[in-house]
């Protein structure tokens, strides 16, 4: 009697093993995959998403890569057009966008923003050898905008009688440019500035600003969503405070866009 119940009870610690392992198994392998930030990019955007001998870099790239370390996070990253990612982190695919989003009250109403990173000024890029001066210039003239960007509402706001042609990608936009089917390209200042000089293109940019944008990380408003933003917004203050951001600032733009 006594094997029997020692063979039944031996049975029952078996399955009671097997059991634990399938259900623990799974919590262990979420909580792993916690320990894993995903930001989505264009990996088209220079100077702030771009890639560089295969290899994904860039201002925004820098900022997220960076305080997720000192988090102690790694990060992947998935690259689409920009129209697309927000739809991504709805859907759970990517946790942030870390390519140069600003904060707008329609991204705001739906999303949590970290603290600001980055103060853009949203501009517009023209032909050198033009005779546009100033934003008011391109009244009745064409100008190039990738889909999605804030930067379209800001330069409608500024003046509606400025013409907005869309494109799916910036190098579209730019291409757009170059062969003169629009007078000039709207995108914020210190990335058509850097543009311009990494590419070399015979461009300027026009004077006046349509409105100064204040860049941040999106995440999605639920549980995770809130520890992540209440983890990074406290870690991108550090870096602030060390010098960390206005030192990638510079790598990236030759100037501190880090301050208002």
């Amino acid at each position: 009697m006594s094997k029997k119940r020692l063979g039944l009870g031996s049975i029952i610690l078996g399955i009671s093993a097997v059991t634990a392992f399938f259900v623990l198994a799974p919590q262990q392998n979420a909580q792993a995959s916690k320990k894993t930030v995903t930001f989505g990019a264009t990996g088209t955007s220079f100077p702030t998403s771009f890639k560089k001998n295969d290899k994904l870099t860039g201002f925004d790239v820098d900022v997220a890569n960076t305080a997720a370390k000192r988090l102690g996070y790694k990060t992947k990253w998935v690259t689409a057009d920009f129209d697309g990612l927000f739809g991504s982190i709805d859907n759970g695919k990517i946790d942030s966008v870390a390519n140069d989003v600003a904060i707008t009250k329609q991204r705001s109403d739906k999303y949590l923003f970290t603290s600001v990173y980055s103060y853009d000024a949203t501009a517009v890029a023209v032909q050198k050898g033009s005779k546009f001066k100033n934003l008011k210039d391109l009244e009745g003239h064409k100008v190039a905008a990738v889909m999605g960007s804030n930067n379209i509402d800001a330069l409608k706001k500024y003046d509606k009688k400025i013409i907005i042609k869309t494109y799916e990608s910036r190098d579209q936009a730019y291409s757009a440019l170059n062969s003169g089917h629009v007078s000039g390209m709207v995108n914020t200042r210190p990335i058509l500035e850097a543009t311009i000089k990494e590419k070399g293109l015979d461009w300027k940019v026009v004077k006046g600003s349509a409105k100064v944008n204040k860049i941040a990380l999106p995440f999605k408003d639920d549980a995770h969503g809130k520890k992540l933003q209440k983890q990074f917004t406290k870690e991108i203050n550090k870096m602030r405070k060390d010098g960390t951001l206005t030192k990638i600032s510079k790598k990236y733009y030759g100037y501190d866009t880090t301050k208002e």
